[in-house]
């Protein structure tokens, strides 16, 4: 057990506070977070060394939109496929976070996939 809560989902275009200055997340490649700080310094972080840090926090609007963002094309895909990669991209978010795309303001993560009862391996086998 971990003892760590959901922190949010970090997209490209959010403010995060981390290593105790702001910056702006640019870019998602894998685990892989590109940030650019204030001063225009780049830096890269994997995803879970930014959002374990003790400072880290999304600054600003947090009612962001939707997950999947427009320029995902799926418009191009039929809407059964589509509709299949936003019940994985919410099942993937539940696994590694604790609460599906979906979740509202204030929801609990599920038992089977609390970041407080179950190690990240433990949410994986679910």
């Amino acid at each position: 057990m971990s003892g760590l809560a959901p922190r949010g989902v970090v997209r490209v275009g959010d403010r995060v506070r981390f290593e105790s200055g702001v910056h702006q997340v640019v870019g998602l490649e894998g685990t892989t977070v590109r940030l650019v700080a204030e001063g225009g310094v780049p830096w890269l972080a994997a995803a879970g060394h930014l959002m374990a840090a003790p400072d880290f926090e999304i600054v600003g609007d947090q009612d962001r939109g939707p997950v999947i963002p427009p320029l995902a094309l799926l418009g191009a895909v039929p809407e059964p496929v589509a509709e299949r990669a936003r019940f994985w991209e919410s099942h993937i978010l539940e696994v590694i976070t604790g609460l599906p795309g979906d979740a509202a303001e204030g929801d609990a993560p599920r038992p089977d996939f609390d970041p407080r009862l179950r190690v990240l391996a433990e949410r994986e086998a679910v």
